[in-house]
């Protein structure tokens, strides 16, 4: 197989794994997620994870001070679940979503709808 080839492929695979897996969110999931409640969580999670970043950036290592003033929609948790000098993982959920959280890492946000 050519490279061009590989790299269409390897292109379009998260893709269809993506749309396969939407396909198996229930609806009762898939409402959570479009409502206003879930969008403010979502929010949060981005908010922290720049945070994060612009923190590293202006000061060359990781520091949780930059979440301190944070603003957490009502029943919203930020939770500190890994922090090494290498990265960090933050949860960031909610009760008025419950079933879903995003976790922040270095690497961006990811949601995950828990069963």
């Amino acid at each position: 197989m050519d490279a061009p080839r590989r790299h269409r492929i390897a292109c379009l695979l998260p893709l269809a794994l993506g749309l396969t897996l939407s396909a198996c969110v229930p609806a009762a999931v898939a409402d959570r997620l479009a409502g206003p409640a879930a969008q403010e969580v979502e929010r949060t999670a981005y908010v922290a994870y720049h945070r994060m970043e612009l923190g590293r950036l202006q000061l060359g290592a990781y520091t949780t001070n930059v979440l301190v003033d944070v603003e957490l929609p009502r029943g919203a948790r930020l939770t500190l679940e890994d922090f090494t000098d290498e990265g960090y993982r933050l949860r960031v959920d909610s009760d008025a979503v419950p079933g879903v959280a995003w976790y922040v890492s270095r690497t961006g946000v990811r949601r995950v709808i828990q069963r």
